[in-house]
């Protein structure tokens, strides 16, 4: 593996590069690891929680469907597909009772036929609230105006001398959806205007989704992926919070489209699944660049299949390195653990420019550091919150 140092995104100058790293100042930590793969499944599994009776199987190349129905035939009768990932040969497999997700795995996998199987992974938000609100945003400019020290921020207002995003541009936010009507995001929100000008019901741009408006839920199905958690929005306000329009905060970008891709829960939880599908939809919409604050579960080479599958695309994955003071080059987290040149893996800085007290670490594995501890950004309804 190829070291990877950590930088501090204040350095990051160019103004092109704050839309590549808009994502980092509102997400947490992130990291990086060695081939995981080396580590052995076992071990990952146990990790992560995985989902009881829910598995991911990989066939190898050119099998047919009557030999993928064989091979899930043969966990017993009940066995259902729920979701088939073409894009990286990947089933989500549901299992009938009385088969654990461990027995599945062992038959699956001595399967001549498979190339792997592994967990539906529990995958859950990197976010720490915070009630108390500051007046201003020291991660953009910094004059100690919250206790800190005075230069410690991203450099912002030098780079929107010449720079201040692109509205072509679209970025993925796959989260818990988006407050797509907060006044400091209704102008950078993205509208599908094909499907807003279509008919009820119809898949009318014919990119396998039907109605999606307002991007994805893969939590309900829909193509309404408002944010009922928060954290979404607050993600989304970092990144591109309408700028220079006298209202509320301003975001790393002023002009920038935003989609909402919503898999995790008003809860804040979600899956392996869901996160895989979000993947796969950022690409069949065209998306650039991904913010994606979450994580929790064990490796999983389908996550990482899609994750290379968007970079293969032209897309980049930004990813929070988590929020438990670990370091990642000994304890992994994905996704932003994954071996993977698609990768932009994060960590939280404070307002004095030293490592966040909850963020994850890594001196191989974390990219880069950006603000991450009490920032102000959107929340949903209209307001504004705190958080780490």
């Amino acid at each position: 593996m190829s070291f990877r140092p950590l930088l501090n995104f204040r350095f990051w100058r160019n103004g092109r590069a704050l839309v590549a790293l808009a994502f980092i100042a509102a997400i947490a930590t992130p990291a990086l690891v060695a081939d995981a793969q080396a580590q052995g499944r076992s071990s990952e599994l146990r990790r992560g929680r995985p989902i009881e009776g829910e598995i991911l199987v990989k066939y190898k190349p050119g099998m047919a469907s009557v030999e993928r129905a064989e091979a899930r035939a043969a966990l017993g009768n009940g066995t259902r597909k729920l979701r088939d990932f073409h894009f990286i040969r990947t089933e989500y497999i549901k299992l009938p009772r009385g088969l654990s997700t461990e027995q599945a795995l062992a038959r699956l996998n001595r399967n001549p036929n498979v190339e792997y199987a592994e967990p539906n992974y529990e995958i859950t938000l990197d976010a720490t609230p915070n009630d108390p609100r500051f007046s201003e945003l020291y991660a953009m400019r910094n004059t100690g105006q919250t206790g800190g020290t005075a230069g410690a921020d991203i450099r912002a207002t030098s780079a929107w001398d010449i720079f201040t995003g692109d509205p072509n541009l679209l970025v993925g936010i796959i989260d818990t959806g988006m407050d797509y009507n907060h006044p400091d995001l209704a102008a950078n929100a993205w509208i599908n205007s094909v499907e807003a000008a279509g008919t009820p019901g119809v898949d009318d741009d014919n990119n396998g989704y039907v109605d999606d408006i307002r991007g994805y839920d893969f939590v309900n199905n829909d193509g309404d992926a408002m944010d009922d958690n928060g954290h979404g929005s607050h993600c989304a306000g970092t990144i591109g919070g309408v700028g220079n329009n006298g209202v509320g905060v301003t975001g790393v970008n002023w002009n920038v489209k935003l989609v909402g891709i919503k898999f995790l829960s008003a809860g804040g939880s979600g899956s392996t699944e869901g996160a895989i599908a979000s993947v796969e939809y950022a690409i069949a919409i065209g998306c650039r660049l991904t913010s994606n604050s979450w994580g929790g579960g064990g490796f999983s080479q389908a996550l990482l299949d899609a994750i290379n599958a968007a970079g293969a695309a032209g897309q980049l994955f930004i990813a929070a390195a988590g929020n438990s003071s670990s370091n990642n080059d000994t304890s992994p987290h994905y996704p932003s653990s994954y071996d993977t040149p698609y990768i932009i893996g994060v960590a939280a800085t404070d307002h004095n420019d030293g490592l966040a007290s909850f963020s994850s670490f890594g001196a191989t594995s974390v990219d880069i550091g950006a603000p991450g501890d009490e920032i102000l950004s959107c929340q949903p309804g209209g307001g504004y919150q705190l958080l780490s």
